[in-house]
């Protein structure tokens, strides 16, 4: 992963192979119906010898199955290519996608309604439109550019939602604040919503790189937790600490905590059920009693 990247930001249970194959199989299973698949170029003309190929020079030779072999790959253009986050359980599968914000919220809205399981391996699923370095001019940069697609025509509720992984120089004060004021000199109807804000905006900070999304239905699509999706459960709380203000006071933002994993929550939870369900008491127990 490296600056200028943008891609799908995907955490796992600790299946990293497993949860590698899954994200590429549902994600080219929604690139093609979104965009069609993708188109192979037939390279074998270029591999089959003429006549003249017995005085042709080795190297003429070498040099043309060196550039059928690159059209090769280049016409399976790979749609997307895991690299590394640098984050253990946390994978980025870069994209050459335009906007992976559009097949990510494809597939969070059909898990909503389907309630069907695509992978046991995938936990989250994050689209990050850019990647840059983690210190706050770039960040501002980033999101300054991302922001005129989203916050300048129409005014729109907020919230910033600020994460780091193996980082402790930057200031999620300081970041949360500065990103609350050029939102707001973006459109002055821009207000900050943390329940249940029209847009969110990702920043989630890996060592010295930052990935940076703005996401629609943040919090009706569980945060764009898998698990928690195709799961018939209350909605979530935002696992947030003391949450952070703008030079105003208002509430603009919240820092997310790692969770359990989905599963043990889902465990826990029923374990709490069963502990506190009340004791059935028969007719036989009365009369042994």
């Amino acid at each position: 992963m490296k600056p200028g990247h943008r891609g799908i930001l995907v955490t796992c249970n600790g299946h990293v192979r497993d949860c590698v194959r899954d994200s590429y199989r549902i994600l080219n299973e929604y690139a093609d119906e979104l965009y069609g698949p993708v188109e192979t170029t037939r390279c074998e003309e270029e591999n089959q010898p003429d006549g003249g190929s017995d005085e042709e020079d080795i190297s003429v030779k070498l040099q043309k199955e060196a550039e059928a072999a690159g059209k090769k790959r280049n016409a399976a253009s790979f749609r997307f290519q895991s690299v590394e986050s640098g984050a253990m359980n946390c994978l980025f599968i870069q994209t050459v996608l335009p906007d992976p914000n559009e097949i990510v919220v494809k597939l969070m809205r059909d898990l909503s309604a389907t309630k069907k399981h695509k992978s046991r391996f995938i936990l989250r699923m994050l689209p990050i439109q850019a990647v840059c370095r983690a210190n706050l001019k770039d960040i501002m940069d980033v999101v300054g550019r991302l922001g005129d697609q989203y916050f300048l025509k129409e005014p729109k509720t907020y919230a910033i939602v600020f994460n780091r992984r193996l980082n402790n120089d930057l200031s999620r004060d300081d970041v949360i604040r500065e990103l609350a004021d050029l939102i707001t000199s973006k459109n002055a109807g821009n207000k900050a919503n943390l329940k249940n804000p029209e847009l969110a905006v990702i920043v989630e900070v890996i060592k010295g790189l930052c990935c940076i999304g703005i996401l629609p239905e943040y919090y009706p699509l569980r945060k764009y937790n898998v698990v928690e999706l195709v799961a018939a459960r209350d909605p979530p709380s935002s696992f947030a600490t003391e949450p952070a203000k703008a030079k105003d006071g208002k509430v603009v933002g919240e820092t997310v905590n790692e969770q359990p994993e989905p599963e043990e929550q889902i465990k826990d939870a029923a374990a709490g059920e069963k502990a506190n369900s009340p004791k059935i008491t028969t007719p036989s127990d009365e009369a042994s009693g």
